[in-house]
């Protein structure tokens, strides 16, 4: 369970940290809602995801960081977003999996550029 926790929130605060573009912003916040729900059945995946949540200031400030996110960046984060909302519900007896998906996701934005990052 150490490892889930840890796994989600280094993966969580990659993927929710970084963010750049009007439309990429926005596909986060879907997908952090979308993890949201999926994990209701995952008590240790939901608080962790909640507590990442983007808020709606966080979303108007990743869009007004667009020109400093270059379309490569943008790329990456689109695919992670996209998969994130593909995942399948989350079974509390299999939570670890779900996390592991999760963390799978993520893997391609560890060469995200400081520029796509939140400050």
């Amino acid at each position: 369970m150490k490892k889930l926790v840890f796994s989600l929130v280094a993966a969580t605060s990659l993927v929710f940290g970084t963010g750049c573009g009007g439309d990429v912003c926005d596909d986060a916040q879907d997908a952090f809602e979308s993890a949201i729900e999926k994990t209701e059945d995952c008590p240790t995946s939901n608080a962790i995801l909640r507590q990442f949540k983007p808020t709606d200031s966080q979303v108007d400030e990743c869009k007004d960081n667009l020109d400093d996110c270059p379309d490569s960046d943008q790329d990456k984060l689109s695919e992670a977003y996209d998969c994130i909302a593909d995942l399948p519900e989350c079974k509390e007896s299999e939570e670890e999996a779900w996390g592991v998906k999760f963390e799978a996701c993520t893997a391609g934005l560890s060469g995200i550029s400081d520029a796509c990052r939140a400050e």
